[in-house]
Formats: structure tokens, C-alpha cells, sequence
């Protein structure tokens, strides 16, 4: 998994709720200013720009807008959001925002990294496409950071799969130490205003700091979250709003976190069907049997991991590289050679999935897009309960909907979430969570969804495109969201729909 897909991924909630294993006040905009200080984009923005090709010298730059930490509390100080453009080839007649999900999900280095194929669709040529890191994340200082590299590393190769009272207390007591290290090292001024909530009214100020009066949303994953709270909050500035892979905000996160469970089950067993037709598969040749021959590969890691140089496959990363190359079809080769080579002894090649998954580069450093995860998901549950006997039914009802998943060591319980033991709690002044059409002024939406969709399922989005009276294009594949990542029907349909706000006629088919 690339580390653009990566990005695009919505991680799994269980993680929050078990780990390992209201509308903000605007406050006003800034003045227009034709110059934020656009400049060659650099390392102060996390990326580098030397593999940019020629033809796009001078269109692509970044900038810092400073953002007060609070927009309700001016004495809170301020914090810095990184945002980066692609600049229209013509005369700009419109800007379009984007946002490659997450949460954690670096806004800018998605936009330079994929600059090339996005400067080839007919949008760029008449509209500036802007992406941004939301506060806490990427570039955006101060970042949320809450364990070291080596922390991360002991983490992974500890084991909290273990159902037993000992086990899961001992995964609490790593879960308080987590929030704890994040409360110390990340600070809690800013770890009670990374929410959504804040975010929305962050990209608020971004568009008064271009100087211009609506922006288009495109939003992939968590980032549809992030466009479906800015057209509830600021309806007269959207000029149009793509959906991309619908995180809906009014979904139960526990039911939301067993329906993504059971695409990735879906997924599993698609992978599984075209695995068992092959002569290397080490699932078997039936695919009736593939869950059962999958566990015998992944089980026996929980009690002996297979050493991969200085390091271990444990059977939670075994489990995590399965994930992770199950996101898009096209990991699907990938994945197979990973659990042959296992089935043969090795598992640098699922370990490296599982790397890639958890945001470890080859020296051994992990970026903080796990992190923001964590902070930013705990800040926008609207509610949490420690009570021990929902988080049981959880654990029984993940094993029975994800088989695959199930690592036979069910006891009846389940850890309470780690949100539980998130403070400070998130400073938000939103309200209930809408789930009606939008206010008046937003311009019909596009909801693009992917039938084979793990992380989030094609009928979520099926009903909130009914419930809000968007658009609707359905992608015929195996893949986790798809606008501008190389579906021409998609992206002619969605480059329509930005141009001048086309909706396709019923339901589109790509």
C-alpha cells in the first residue's frame, strides 16, 4: 500500500475501541490576500519536490496560514496549518479543495505527490486545487506525537490479543500509558481542539485567506466527514461537494466499526476466491476452507512470532499486512506471495505490509499519522461508554462478522476503548450529529462509492446519498474509494460535476 493509499484508508475504529487490538464559532475570516506567501514547496512542508516534472515548475508551492488554536478563546493562541496548491493552467474560474481522508492523513503531501496525474485532468487547467494538513497532522504546527519509534516498535511486538483477565488488563493499563504520553507530549490545549469540528472552521479561514468567496470539496474516506461538516456549518461558501468512500457522522461507531468489519470480511473472501484458482496460493484450492487454512498460517504467531531479521512477525501484524493489501485489488498479488513465503517459513514480505500499514519507513521511524488518528477519532466519538459488558459484545460480535479476523483466543470479553481513558475530552460546541439533507444554499452533492469497498461500505453510501438527495456513481471494483485515482468514468463524471455542477441522470455505473 502506497503511502498516498495509505493516506486515503480509513483505519480501523476497533483500533479506538479496543487498541491494538456544535458548530464552532467562525469568529470571522481573514482579509483577502492575493499573497499567503506561496513558495516552493520543502522539507518545513514534509515533502520534496526534486521529482516534480518540468512542466509543472512554479504551479506547484505551499504556505503556512497561521489559525487561532480556538476561534471561541483568541487568549489560546494560534497554530499553523500547511497548505499546498496546484495552480490552475488558465485563468483560474474556480478552486477545489481536497482531502485524502484518515483522520491523520497529510493533506499536502498527497497533493505533491500526486500532482502529475491530477495536473492531467481538464480541472486543472481552470480551477487551483488546494490540499491541506488539518491541525495536528503532517506539516500543521504543533503535531500530535504521543510514542517514539522504539515505543512503536514494542507495541507491535508485544502481544494484546489476549481475552484472559490478566490480558486485558494488561492492555487497559497500555492504553492508559498511551494517553497519558499523549496528554505529556503532545499537550492538552491542542488534543481537546483537534475535532472535526475545528478542522471545518480551520478550512473556513484557509478559503477567506485565498480571498475567495466558495470553494468545491473533495472528500476521500474521513475526509468526506470533513466536507459533510463544512456544508452544515458554512453552507454559502460550498460551490459543490464530492463524497468520496461516505464516513457518516450519524452512524453508531460501534455498528459503523462491525459494517467495516464485515467488508473487509467480503474483501477477504473475494481475495480468498481468486487466490485458491492459482497454483501458489497457500490458502488452498477451495475457498470454503480459506478462512481455517488462513489461521493456521496467522495463529501460531500470537504465541511464537517468526523472527524477520532483528525484528518479529507477531500475529497482530500478520493480521494488520492482510489489511492492508486487502484496501485495493491490486495489492492482492502482493498479499499472496506475502502468506506463500509465510507458509514457507519467511514473513519479511507480510511484515513489510504490515510496515507500510503502520507508517514505518526502512531507518525505522514512524510518521504521527497513527497518532493523529487516535486523537482526532477519540475527539469525535458523541459519546462513550465504559461500560465493560458493551465492549464484550463487541469482542463476540467483531469474531463472528470477521472470521478471518478471529484469532481463537475468545474469552467472552472485550478491553474497554482507550477513548475511555482520552483526556482532556474533546472542546467542541457542536450539537447532535445531523442526518438530514443540507441547509439550504448547498449545491446538490455527488456521493461516489466503490461496491467492493472494505472501509466504507458501498450501502453507507447508498442511504446517506438517499437521506441528503445527492448524486450518485457507483464504481464497480474491489477498492477502498476512486475519484482521481484512474477510473476515466469516474474522473470525467466528477470533473463534470466540479466544472459546473453536472449530476449524472439515477445512478451512474463505472
Amino acid at each position: 500500500m502506497s503511502s498516498t493509499a495509505r493516506s486515503m484508508a480509513r483505519r480501523f475504529p476497533i483500533v479506538v475501541l479496543m487498541l491494538i487490538a456544535g458548530v464552532v464559532a467562525s469568529c470571522g475570516v481573514p482579509a483577502a490576500d492575493d499573497d499567503i506567501g506561496w513558495r516552493t514547496c520543502g522539507t518545513d512542508d514534509g515533502v520534496s519536490v526534486g521529482s516534480l516534472p518540468a512542466s509543472l515548475d512554479g504551479r506547484v508551492t505551499c504556505a503556512h496560514i497561521e489559525n487561532p488554536l480556538d476561534p471561541g478563546d483568541r487568549s489560546a493562541g494560534t497554530i499553523s496549518i500547511a497548505v499546498a496548491r496546484l495552480q490552475a493552467r488558465g485563468p483560474r474560474e474556480g478552486t477545489v479543495v481536497l482531502n485524502p481522508g484518515g483522520p491523520g492523513g497529510a493533506g499536502v503531501a498527497h497533493l505533491v505527490a500526486t500532482a502529475p496525474e491530477l495536473a492531467a485532468l481538464g480541472l486543472a487547467d481552470t480551477h487551483d486545487i488546494i490540499s491541506f494538513d488539518p491541525r495536528g497532522v503532517g506539516a500543521s504546527r504543533p503535531s500530535v506525537r504521543c510514542r517514539t519509534d522504539d515505543e512503536r516498535d514494542a507495541e507491535r511486538a508485544a502481544d494484546f490479543g489476549d481475552r484472559t483477565p490478566a490480558g486485558i488488563a494488561r492492555i487497559e493499563a497500555h492504553q492508559r500509558l498511551v494517553a497519558q504520553r499523549c496528554r505529556e507530549r503532545t499537550g492538552e490545549a491542542l488534543l481537546a481542539r483537534v475535532g472535526t469540528d475545528f478542522v471545518v472552521a480551520d478550512l473556513d479561514r484557509i478559503r477567506g485567506a485565498l480571498g475567495i468567496d466558495k470553494i468545491a470539496f473533495v472528500g476521500h474516506s474521513y475526509g468526506t466527514r470533513i466536507g459533510i461538516g463544512y456544508a452544515r456549518q458554512f453552507p454559502s461558501h460550498v460551490a459543490g461537494l464530492v463524497l468520496d468512500g461516505v464516513v457518516d457522522p450519524a452512524e453508531d461507531p460501534v455498528e459503523a466499526s462491525l459494517d467495516q468489519l464485515r467488508g473487509f470480511q467480503v474483501a477477504f473472501d473475494a481475495f480468498a476466491d481468486d487466490c485458491v484458482r492459482r497454483p501458489d496460493c497457500a490458502l488452498g484450492d477451495r475457498a470454503d476452507e480459506a478462512v481455517t487454512n488462513y489461521q493456521q498460517l496467522i495463529r501460531p504467531l500470537s504465541d511464537r512470532p517468526l523472527r524477520v531479521g532483528n525484528r518479529t512477525l507477531t500475529g497482530a501484524d500478520a493480521e494488520n499486512g492482510t489489511v492492508a493489501a486487502l484496501y485495493q485489488e491490486s495489492s492482492w498479488a502482493r498479499l499472496r506471495v506475502a502468506l506463500r513465503r509465510l507458509a514457507d517459513g519467511a514473513g519479511a514480505d507480510l511484515l513489510a505490509l504490515a510496515d507500510r500499514f503502520a507508517g514505518r519507513d526502512a531507518r525505522g521511524h514512524y510518521d504521527a499519522s497513527q497518532d493523529a488518528f487516535l486523537a482526532i477519532t477519540c475527539a469525535d466519538q458523541p459519546s462513550r461508554s465504559a461500560e465493560r459488558k458493551v465492549y464484550d459484545e463487541f469482542d463476540r460480535r467483531a469474531r463472528d462478522v470477521a472470521p478471518f479476523r478471529d484469532d481463537g483466543r475468545a474469552g467472552g470479553h472485550g478491553p474497554i476503548g482507550i477513548c475511555e481513558s482520552w483526556t482532556p475530552a474533546a472542546r467542541s460546541d457542536a450539537g447532535p450529529v445531523s442526518d438530514g439533507p443540507f441547509p439550504p444554499g448547498v449545491p446538490r452533492g455527488l456521493v461516489v462509492a466503490a461496491t467492493g469497498d472494505p472501509a466504507t461500505p458501498y450501502p453507507t453510501a447508498v442511504e446517506f446519498a438517499r437521506r441528503v438527495g445527492a448524486g450518485f456513481i457507483g464504481v464497480d471494483a474491489m477498492a477502498h474509494t476512486a475519484v482521481f485515482r484512474g477510473n476515466r468514468c469516474v474522473d470525467a463524471a466528477a470533473t463534470a460535476y466540479l466544472s459546473d455542477l453536472t449530476v449524472p441522470r439515477g445512478r451512474l455505473v463505472c
